[in-house]
């Protein structure tokens, strides 16, 4: 036979062999590797997406977490608050127990030592650093004022009561010292008292409560 009769009849059986076989089927495993394969990438693409939600916080539990820190901070303002008022009540008590000392080591100066200072100008009341005689230094290194500012109230008895510091001869038998209190909540005695309604003893305050000192 001719070579090339012979190649042609060659080229023409295999391409019947070709077409007599058909397309190639997989094999069950390479079926069953590729679905592992698949729902392995759903797992990670799951499981990266849920770790994305998470990196952040949903409106709703910032809501919450701001309520909580502002329930926090109202309860912790409030209770320091009141304990600086406690504080400084406390501190009012002492000055004005620091006063009464003082206006008792001026008393005794005067003749028969029977006479407290008086306001200095005359009237019904003033700063017990507004006194005749004066009490700093001579009785006290310095005359207390509130801590919140301002000055304590004194109240020379009976009202507009002299004092004259060349005889040491005065009209002042008696007096009250009154010092503002702040903490409402404070139970009345030992000095502390409901705010008056008279000015000179101690109505101007804020609160409700006064803390009062009298002579002995």
């Amino acid at each position: 036979m001719p070579f090339h009769k012979a190649l042609r009849s060659e080229i023409v059986d295999h391409s019947k062999k070709s077409i007599s076989a058909g397309p190639q089927v997989r094999g069950s495993s390479d079926i069953s590797d590729s679905a592992k394969l698949k729902a392995d990438m759903n797992y990670e693409l799951r499981t990266k997406n849920w770790r994305q939600r998470r990196l952040g916080f949903t409106l709703i539990e910032l809501l919450v977490v701001i309520s909580i820190i502002a329930i926090l901070v109202t309860v912790i303002v409030a209770s320091f608050g009141g304990t600086q008022k406690k504080a400084r009540d406390a501190r009012r008590r002492e000055d004005l127990d620091a006063i009464k000392k003082a206006l008792e080591l001026a008393k005794s100066d005067s003749i028969g030592s029977a006479w407290y200072a008086a306001c200095n100008p005359v009237g019904a009341s003033c700063a017990p650093s507004s006194t005749t005689p004066t009490l700093a230094t001579a009785y006290i290194r310095a005359v207390p004022a509130d801590p919140s500012g301002g000055n304590y109230i004194y109240v020379p008895l009976p009202a507009s009561c002299t004092y004259t510091v060349a005889t040491n001869i005065g009209t002042c038998s008696s007096y009250d010292a009154i010092a503002c209190i702040e903490n409402d909540g404070t139970p009345t005695g030992d000095g502390v008292e409901t705010k008056p309604v008279v000015p000179a003893l101690g109505s101007a305050c804020a609160g409700t409560k006064i803390y009062r000192i009298q002579s002995p």
